[in-house]
């Protein structure tokens, strides 16, 4: 029985036959659904409404980097803390750590509590005001007390903001607020962010209160902050075997702990041993038989909290990334002005000036995301495909930057102990934290599709899904089931086939669809001849600096059109889409590079001629991405590179790939079996 309640996608998944990953993407539909409670979200998403309209108000686009100029100062007192002890050399310790003393410093003027309310010890300070503080930190060489920020602030304090109760905030707050390291446990040994698959658990014990046991392949792993003596919220399932996920609060010992005759459980807390992050803590910790109090369990779902708090991690992400690309722009234009090459100094060849280019337009299009989210969720605003867009294209930009600062610096970026070589691993790992940068675009293509595809395409769900059930309405085994019509389809299972057709056009959501069609044909054609007017004729775009009204009335105009593109991927493959993984995250890059286009335009408008050069430059290697990409056009191409990967794989996993068949494999760290 199809539980209508449930998402065109997680029934098209369960129609597929992949039950597991419709049972997965359910419950999170379910948590995400009860953040947008949470939240009050009141007004449709920009990403959508960019794609299906109706268009944002050029006041609205602009306002993210109104919001940056405001809060361009607000770090003064923090980042000059900072500073102050990295220029005395103080900042870190002997073996590369963040120190004490630049710790103390910071939390003198109230950086670990930077955006909890005055009432708990904290600064009381906007999210915005905290991303200004991250950027510049990162800016200056001190990137990882920027990690250790915004971990501490956003995961860690916000999920007892948001959802701790009158006693766990007035208890835990104010430490968090001195300076008290505050982590959050999700990963696992066995298990990486897909929170709902966790293995960790509790279970009540005589007194009522909960026994933690996270041991084995439970480990929490590469957990940031955490340390002795420190707290920790812990992701852990309400019981061994139940599906529901809990958050506890957990005071950390001071040190390892064993079974003897004044305790009865286990504690250990190691290094995690990663290569990133290495100025900070990161650890995996080892926990059996716990104690936990009852009053520690923070109300509501785990994952939910989780989700809740990711949103502001993503933007912080994004604010750090920015700060980065700038000292490595900084770093690369000095050394191109200092080196004498060929005909005179580096920086008048035109290579180096585009890598030079390259890291100062990737850092403005980071921050100019970070900022248009920041001040999209304070308006009330949906973030469904913003936050992940902000997320990939800073992380992607990070990456690209490290390599273009490389192209500039030569063997230089790679000196021991230099601030541009140890930002590398960091730089390389915010493609990974926060959500793996592919996987998130085909979360963010579902989020932002969703609406039109329940509006309009669940009918075509529907018509193969009824095909694919037996004469007692069982579904048929999943090698007997269809996933696309197609000529193929149409004379191999003529029958079948014809069955789904007419159905199909029975179907009141057909029609709908068609109807779509039409208006939004008529809707596009109405438009083509104003291709032929100049951007400075409509108002829209007067409001610009006239070098980047073309790339953001581009910009819009191509996403306007990616809602075709959806279309045609949707028609191509039709329930074949849910694993069709290539196309879609293909999909999700084309809106991110529009997308970043388009803010980063709006955001350098209210900037100096320098920002305006550098969101020209940019825009203009955006474009070049998006061209490189075709969509419907290169279906052909898509399914070709589909099927070669999957002939690749699967010669991979039968063991008959010659290129690596005779390569011992060298056994992972951590192992999870």
């Amino acid at each position: 029985m199809t539980d209508q309640n449930e998402s065109t996608t997680a029934r098209a998944l369960a129609a597929a036959g992949d039950a597991e990953s419709a049972r997965d993407v359910g419950a999170l539909d379910d948590v995400a659904k009860a953040v947008d409670q949470r939240l009050g979200s009141s007004r449709r998403s920009l990403v959508e409404r960019l794609i299906y309209g109706p268009a944002p108000s050029i006041d609205e686009l602009g306002s993210g980097g109104r919001l940056a100029r405001e809060v361009k100062h607000a770090q003064q007192a923090v980042v000059d803390a900072a500073l102050g002890a990295l220029a005395t050399g103080e900042a870190f310790i002997a073996d590369g750590k963040l120190s004490a003393t630049l710790r103390s410093a910071v939390a003198a003027n109230k950086a670990y509590g930077y955006t909890v309310p005055v009432d708990f010890g904290g600064a009381g300070k906007r999210y915005a005001d905290l991303a200004a503080v991250e950027e510049t930190l990162a800016a200056n060489g001190l990137g990882p007390m920027a990690v250790e920020l915004s971990g501490q602030l956003t995961i860690g304090a916000g999920s007892i903001l948001a959802y701790g109760n009158d006693i766990q905030q007035k208890t835990y707050l104010p430490m968090v607020a001195e300076g008290k390291l505050m982590a959050f446990g999700l990963t696992e040994v066995g298990v990486g962010v897909n929170a709902k698959k966790i293995q960790a658990y509790v279970e009540e014990d005589a007194d009522g209160n909960y026994r933690l046991f996270a041991d084995g392949p439970r480990n929490k792993l590469w957990i940031t902050s955490a340390v002795h003596g420190g707290i920790v919220g812990i992701a852990a399932r309400e019981g061994r075997d139940s599906k529901r996920i809990g958050l506890y609060i957990a005071r950390l010992p001071e040190h390892d702990v064993q079974p003897d005759g004044e305790h009865d459980y286990e504690f250990r807390c190691e290094s995690s041993g990663v290569a990133a992050f290495l100025a900070n803590y990161n650890s995996r910790l080892h926990f059996h038989n716990f104690p936990i109090p009852r009053d520690n369990r923070i109300p509501g779902d785990g994952v939910e909290v989780l989700f809740y708090c990711l949103r502001m991690g993503r933007c912080m992400l994004a604010a750090m990334s920015s700060g980065y690309q700038r000292m490595l722009a900084c770093d690369a234009s000095f050394y191109a002005m200092q080196r004498i090459g060929v005909g005179g100094p580096v920086i008048r060849h035109e290579i180096p000036r585009l890598n030079i280019g390259r890291m100062l337009g990737g850092a403005l299009m980071a921050k100019a995301l970070c900022y248009m989210s920041l001040q999209q969720d304070s308006e009330g605003v949906d973030l469904a495909g913003l936050r992940d867009i902000t997320k990939s294209a800073a992380a992607t930009a990070g990456v690209e930057s490290m390599i273009a600062c490389e192209h500039v610096l030569g063997g230089r970026t790679f000196h021991r102990g230099s601030r541009v070589n140890e930002a590398r691993v960091n730089l390389h790992l915010f493609g990974v934290v926060e959500g793996e940068d592919d996987l998130i675009l085909m979360g963010m293509t579902r989020d932002v599709t969703q609406r039109f595809v329940d509006t309009y395409l669940a009918s075509l769900l529907e018509a193969i899904q009824a095909g694919n059930m037996d004469a007692n309405q069982q579904p048929l085994p999943p090698e007997q089931r269809l996933l696309r019509l197609t000529p193929a389809t149409l004379a191999g299972h003529p029958l079948r086939s014809a069955a789904i057709l007419s159905r199909l056009l029975t179907m009141p959501g057909t029609w709908r669809l068609g109807g779509w069609i039409v208006r939004n044909a008529v809707s596009d054609l109405v438009r083509l001849p104003l291709r032929l007017l100049p951007a400075a004729m409509f108002a829209r775009y007067r409001a610009l600096p006239a070098p980047l009204r073309p790339h953001a009335r581009y910009a819009e105009r191509k996403l306007r059109m990616m809602r075709w593109s959806y279309l045609g991927l949707s028609m191509a493959f039709q329930l074949e889409l849910t694993r069709a993984q290539i196309p879609l995250q293909r999909f999700g890059k084309c809106v991110e590079l529009l997308v970043s286009t388009l803010v980063t335009c709006h955001h350098a408008a209210g900037g100096d001629a320098s920002e305006h050069n550098v969101a020209r430059l940019q825009a203009q290697v955006l474009r070049d991405k998006y061209r490189a990409i075709r969509m419907v056009s290169g279906l052909a191409g898509m399914q070709a590179t589909r099927d070669a990967v999957a002939a690749v794989a699967s010669s991979v996993e039968q063991g008959q790939c010659s290129l690596i068949e005779d390569i011992k494999p060298e056994q992972f760290g951590h192992p999870w079996a």
